[in-house]
């Protein structure tokens, strides 16, 4: 095991409040109410659930693995106040699984078999990285997809349950795609005093990377799609703003970076950021 002598840089103040932020609104499982009667009864239904609920799941058991392996490269790279916030990633991540698994439970149902899902162990393996700015590249479209999923679950009410664990869990991952937003900004930053040489490379790739894992969507998407039009989920609404939000968010970081490092403007603030993803 290495150990690394860094202490965190402090004076980061975005990064820093974000894991202070992350700090104060952890929560449990625990918190909900499970003994509310469940309003999904018809097998049907639940057999559509689970299947539709799949790639949400499967989508937070890779963000936990995914994260908890890149907390050690953080640390390798002197990373120390974005290694802080990972830690709590981590725990939220856990957090849904255990939520998700619990649901399922409720439904007496189980999430499709990677036998019968391929194409969503085919899209999260397009995400992971051991590089920090490449998987958040990745993970910003995972993220941006649960997001509009558990929106829509929502508003389509079917659970109060459910409601409420979307409700949690979409405060969550505001605070993830925020994190995003704060360390590609900081980062495009540093790659725009260095020279347009890095910015370009780093911008192609990472958008290259994007636009993988974006064309891992509609296979996946195919597995389901009868479960999503009986429950009312629009798929082409959903990839469409999916892909618009994935990029949109990218290039948001890449011009604030660049503005930031010619001194137009500071880099964002942990609230303003999360406040924008929310």
């Amino acid at each position: 095991m290495k150990f690394y002598k860094v202490l965190p840089d402090l004076s980061r103040k975005s990064h820093m409040a974000i894991w202070h932020q992350a700090l104060r609104q952890q929560w449990s499982a625990e918190d909900l109410d499970w003994s509310r009667p469940q309003r999904i009864t018809s097998p049907r239904l639940k057999d559509q659930m689970a299947r539709v609920l799949t790639p949400v799941l499967m989508g937070e058991q890779a963000a936990l693995y995914s994260v908890s392996g890149l907390i050690p490269v953080l640390g390798l790279n002197g990373e120390v106040e974005s290694q802080f916030y990972l830690t709590t990633w981590a725990v939220d991540e856990a957090r849904h699984t255990e939520l998700f698994a619990r649901y399922y439970g409720r439904l007496d149902r189980e999430p499709l078999s990677i036998r019968r899902f391929r194409s969503g162990y085919l899209f999260q393996s397009q995400i992971v990285s051991t590089q920090p700015a490449e998987w958040l590249a990745g993970v910003l479209v995972s993220e941006v997809l649960a997001k509009l999923l558990l929106e829509d679950f929502m508003n389509l009410d079917l659970d109060p349950l459910l409601s409420d664990i979307c409700a949690g869990i979409l405060k969550d991952e505001a605070r993830h795609l925020g994190f995003n937003q704060i360390y590609m900004e900081d980062r495009f930053k540093d790659l725009y005093l260095q020279g347009p040489a890095q910015v370009e490379a780093a911008t192609t790739h990472l958008r290259n990377r994007i636009q993988r894992v974006l064309d891992c969507v509609p296979p996946m998407f195919d597995e389901v799609d009868k479960d999503l039009a009986a429950i009312g989920i629009d798929r082409r609404r959903i990839f469409a703003e999916l892909e618009s939000g994935a990029n949109r968010r990218l290039a948001r970081s890449i011009e604030r970076g660049r503005r930031a490092a010619e001194g137009l403007q500071d880099l964002s603030s942990a609230e303003d950021a999360v406040t924008e993803q929310g």
